[in-house]
């Protein structure tokens, strides 16, 4: 099957190069390339330890490439820093959630770009403000006491906060590792549908699950890794499940 990197009638918002990355023996990514454009969703699929969180650790800047580059809209992104991924638009909600424990749910949703008054004073206010209005976009009403520490929530109260940032955020790109882990039934719907929300207000979102009912709702294209190697990118349309299974577990149909 050939690898169909990019869509003909889009063009690419973000463009991941050849990315390699290995850890000591272990050769996490040979040569990853894709595209995504705005308005569009990839689903990225496989088994553990096929390099999904490793790519999605260099998208956010958490990592950086041994070789290969990842472009922005023209700007580079393979530097390793967590600060310009975000700065130029890329929100990144990792599986473990990136959350600090002994901050409340206001600090953690703007982690990293408090805002301030007068450029000195946290704009407290701003911040419950907005948290608010996060939750309640998210239909969230189990998160009352915005004041109580993370580690005090539930686990789908984190994720929900998590993935709330991307809410918040001037997010270009929306990079998701599971998220409906941890989420009842009624959450996940609001995540999919959040994620279906920022795609059609023009976010390029990349999307990592196990889930094959939510990578077959959401998915433009669905990327298949095994053994750190990108086997081949599938419309969602001309995709079965069964295929893809066979591509996730032996990596070639």
């Amino acid at each position: 099957m050939s690898l169909d990197v990019h869509r003909a009638d889009d063009t690419p918002l973000l463009h991941v190069d050849s990315v390699s990355k290995r850890f000591g023996g272990v050769q996490a990514l040979s040569s990853v390339s894709f595209t995504v454009a705005a308005r569009e969703v990839l689903a990225i699929v496989g088994a553990n330890g096929a390099g999904k969180s490793t790519l999605v650790k260099l998208l956010g800047g958490v990592l950086r490439p041994d070789s290969g580059e990842i472009w922005l809209d023209g700007e580079r992104l393979d530097r390793g820093d967590v600060n310009l991924s975000r700065s130029l638009g890329v929100e990144v909600v990792y599986q473990d959630l990136g959350l600090v424990p002994n901050m409340d749910a206001a600090f953690n949703l703007f982690l990293g770009r408090t805002p301030r008054r007068y450029g000195f004073f946290v704009d407290r206010r701003k911040m419950l403000r907005e948290t608010r209005a996060v939750l309640e976009a998210l239909h969230i009403s189990t998160l009352r006491n915005l004041s109580i520490p993370v580690e005090n929530l539930s686990g789908g109260q984190r994720q929900a906060l998590a993935i709330g940032r991307t809410l918040a955020s001037r997010r270009r790109v929306a990079v998701f590792d599971e998220p409906a882990a941890a989420l009842g039934v009624e959450e996940t719907e609001e995540v999919l549908r959040l994620i279906e929300r920022l795609r059609d207000e023009g976010t390029a979102v990349i999307t990592v699950s196990h889930n094959m009912d939510h990578v077959f709702r959401l998915a433009d294209r669905i990327l298949v890794m095994h053994s750190g190697c990108a086997v081949a990118c599938i419309n969602r349309d001309d995709a079965a499940v069964d295929q893809i299974v066979q591509l996730i577990m032996l990596g070639e149909l």
